[in-house]
């Protein structure tokens, strides 16, 4: 057993070593490792002290609970990785998913999947440990007597494992619904499901989430809700009164979760704010602007006011480039000329073809035109200016000439 107890003290000081020299490898565990392993150390030296001074049963409950809670840590760590692993297996081995759609299902795996499964791991070695250490009848004895105690407030009878029942079952509710919103709100969600229905479903799951929860958490405290129906009436009347403006936003964002007018990462332009929408939440929803900065939008506004949407149906958008020549040009030649330059660029579609029109002269005596074509909505700034380019180089190169400015000075 004291041969035992120096070789388990060596593994742990070896694997010391190898963690920190490699700690990218050892990130979910390398925390709590660092924390064990010097209380570990301490009860393998007292494990080892009362071997030699007889107390062998005392050495042989350190000793077996180190050793298994360590090989149960390593085996709930291995399991982990292998389940994370075999689920990435499984999107790769679906021939129809393409390498964009892989990549953000792998990534999701291991940004939001993993972490689940590392809770549970942990959750399930702490109770192992605790038995391994045969603290299980001591552990469960105290946690018991702590949950009865109990206070009564006239009718009611609190209990401390009740408030703690409704503290824990609010953080998990609250913790639950953030991760549903995380996960249908991921870009590998979002592609699969059809579109705007990964945030009308997150919406409505928080929704269901949260007051299920808070149902359950406030029945686990022990009080009784049928005897609350007045206080709750009462409270339902000052809230729609004194809330508003809260109950009508709250109402919109479930109307904006079934109708679906806007999306996640539709491009909209509402109360003079123009952005892309990046949250749709229970009350407001976020819209971020090409400048940069982002706006909260109430719900109501998005259903009581007018809202352009520019990506809801399709992406597609039709550019006018208003282009002038001197009043010598042939504007046949010109059309051509325009009309061959927008059908030649790779991002412009060619059906409908690119055309242009002939205004005629303009007040100051030019010629007028205007080419038309359609493109994605995304690369509507860039090809303009593109094809603006590529226009004043081929009129230079076909010797048309720029309008010139005219100022007429009348004199009297």
């Amino acid at each position: 057993m004291i041969a035992s107890g120096v070789i388990l003290i060596i593994a742990f000081l070896d694997a010391i070593k190898v963690i920190k020299k490699s700690p990218q490898h050892f990130t979910p565990i390398k925390r709590l490792f660092k924390i064990l392993t010097p209380i570990y150390i301490t009860f393998l030296i007292i494990a080892i002290i009362a071997n030699i001074i007889g107390m062998t049963s005392l050495s042989n409950l350190l000793m077996m609970g180190v050793l298994l809670s360590t090989v149960l840590g390593i085996v709930v760590n291995l399991t982990v990785k292998v389940i994370a692993s075999l689920i990435v297996i499984l999107f790769k081995v679906k021939k129809s998913t393409n390498i964009e759609a892989l990549t953000t299902m792998v990534n999701a795996t291991h940004k939001r999947i993993q972490p689940i499964l590392v809770w549970i791991g942990l959750f399930v070695w702490i109770m192992f440990t605790i038995k391994a250490f045969d603290l299980s009848n001591i552990f469960f004895s105290w946690l018991d007597s702590l949950m009865t105690t109990k206070w009564e407030i006239g009718e009611t009878v609190i209990s401390l494992g009740g408030i703690l029942a409704f503290i824990g079952i609010f953080v998990v509710t609250i913790l639950l619904a953030k991760l549903v919103a995380t996960i249908l709100q991921d870009d590998w969600m979002i592609n699969i499901l059809p579109r705007g229905l990964a945030s009308a479903i997150s919406l409505i799951l928080r929704i269901i989430i949260v007051t299920a929860g808070f149902y359950i958490a406030v029945a686990a405290v022990g009080i009784d809700l049928s005897k609350l129906g007045f206080i709750i009436g009462a409270l339902g009347v000052g809230i729609g009164f004194g809330l508003q403006n809260v109950v009508l936003n709250f109402i919109s964002g479930l109307i904006l979760a079934f109708e679906r007018p806007i999306n996640l990462g539709d491009t909209i332009e509402v109360d003079q704010e123009f952005g892309v929408v990046t949250n749709i939440g229970i009350r407001s929803s976020t819209i971020k602007s090409y400048s940069g900065y982002e706006s909260i939008i109430p719900n109501g506004d998005l259903i009581a006011k007018k809202v352009n949407n520019h990506t809801l149906a399709n992406r597609d958008r039709r550019s006018k480039i208003h282009m002038k020549t001197a009043a010598s040009a042939d504007p046949l030649k010109v059309i051509e000329l325009f009309n061959n330059i927008a059908s030649t660029h790779p991002v412009i579609y060619k059906d409908p073809a690119p055309k242009t029109y002939f205004y005629g002269y303009d007040l100051e005596g030019n010629l007028s035109f205007a080419l038309l074509f359609w493109t994605t909505f995304s690369d509507t700034l860039k090809t303009n200016s593109a094809i603006s380019l590529e226009i004043y180089f081929a009129l230079k190169e076909a010797s048309i000439q720029a309008p010139v400015p005219v100022r007429r000075i009348i004199k009297d």
